[in-house]
């Protein structure tokens, strides 16, 4: 039975990788869907050649990694997290088992301090603050460090006389690159290094013939790793584009740009959770704008439309307000923590804004499109719901449509 695709949008979901299915190409096609399917379940796993040349792109995967930051650095502090506890773990029992045989105390010595160091490092990875993840990257690579390191011992070590294969540090080699995103030529090096580091420390302590065996190993390894890393990498920063392209094609209002209804309540949900903030709140109106619609058409009114979209979005940009289309010609925006004088200042510079557009109507105010703006700024000390503010808002532009519209009314 194939895995099946879990991203799709209602009905049956299509199968992981549908351009690789098994009986069209050949085995590496579908280890490397069913591979897919054990890493993130909608992985879309195409093997066209425009695909993997894109992958190969240096330039391509540095602008997802940048468009997507945020999204790898919590993917990437998640991934150790729980990397971290599970190896936190492992280790305290293999150090428990190493003190009751009597490994010796180089083995408990290092099996301890590699243990404390994880221990720690997933108390910090656990945290996940901004701080974490600002400096995600360099905790990720001292952590390798360490894995690595114990890699190279373990494969040094000879508890019983003689040297073994370094299976442990092969196996390092091809799962550690696929646990976490980073441009893939320093991923490369940084493999690159610890191998040869290992590859020197071989010949130097192991017999000749065991040092050749473990360098011919963890060479294809270390390839193989390097580039099925990147591979998997190159979908993982695909799916961030995807989801982030979903993302705002669900928030944003097509014509004007600005966010909808769902931000909207989202941003004024997380500032009522706050306690002794100021919420402003401001719902404006086009004037008359049914009769701009009948008298210039309706192309017309999508055009005043995008136009006022710009607009209110710089306005919002330059002075921390979220604007979105409420509906129609009617138009939210919530803010925090600008009292009342401050309030009625931006109200006014944004009616400014709108009139310098100059936008032609015979029958608005002054002969241009203009606009009615209530707001409202209230504590959450008054305990207010969400639906409250809006209201407060919505019946101060009901009042400035009444005094004659082109004007703004605080609500009291």
């Amino acid at each position: 039975m194939e895995p099946w695709k879990a991203g799709d949008a209602g009905g049956l979901r299509k199968p992981l990788g549908w351009a690789c299915r098994p009986n069209s190409h050949p085995f590496p096609a579908r280890f490397i869907n069913h591979i897919a399917f054990f890493l993130k379940p909608r992985y879309n796993c195409s093997m066209s050649l425009p695909h993997i040349l894109a992958w190969l792109d240096a330039s391509n995967e540095a602008q997802l990694l940048d468009s997507n930051s945020e999204a790898v650095r919590k993917a990437n502090v998640h991934s150790f997290h729980y990397l971290l506890m599970l190896v936190s773990a492992v280790l305290a029992v293999i150090t428990v088992v190493g003190i009751l045989l009597d490994y010796g105390r180089v083995y408990v010595f290092y099996y301890l301090s590699t243990f404390i160091l994880s221990f720690v490092l997933f108390r910090i990875f656990r945290m996940k603050s901004q701080r974490v993840h600002r400096f995600s990257i360099p905790l990720i690579y001292f952590t390798l460090l360490i894995f690595y390191s114990l890699g190279i011992f373990v494969s040094l070590y000879k508890p019983y006389g003689e040297h073994h294969p370094a299976v442990t540090f092969t196996c390092l080699l091809i799962v550690l690159p696929m646990l976490y995103l980073d441009r893939s030529l320093r991923v490369g090096i940084f493999e690159f290094l610890v191998f040869a580091v290992h590859t020197v420390l071989a010949f130097m302590f192991k017999e000749r013939a065991v040092a050749v065996l473990d360098l011919l190993d963890t060479s294809v390894f270390m390839i193989f790793g390097v580039f099925l890393s990147g591979y998997f990498r190159y979908i993982r920063l695909e799916n961030f584009e995807k989801d982030k392209i979903l993302i705002k094609q669900r928030d944003t209002d097509v014509l004007t740009g600005l966010a909808n209804r769902r931000v909207l309540f989202s941003r004024l949900e997380k500032l009522l959770k706050q306690k002794d903030t100021v919420i402003n709140v401001i719902m404006l109106d086009i004037d008359f704008f049914k009769h701009y619609n009948d008298s210039y058409g309706h192309q017309a009114g999508d055009a005043c439309l995008e136009s006022l979209g710009r607009v209110l979005h710089d306005f919002g940009e330059k002075h921390g307000f979220t604007f979105c289309r409420y509906g129609g010609e009617e138009f939210t925006a919530v803010s925090s923590g600008i009292d009342n004088v401050q309030m009625t200042s931006l109200v006014e510079e944004l009616r400014s804004d709108v009139r310098h557009l100059a936008i032609p109507f015979e029958k608005g105010i002054n002969g241009y499109v203009s606009i009615s703006v209530g707001y409202a700024t209230k504590s959450t000390i008054l305990n207010l719901s969400m639906e409250e503010y809006i209201k407060f808002a919505d019946e101060a532009l009901y009042e400035a449509k009444n005094l004659g519209r082109d004007r703004a009314i605080e609500a009291l």
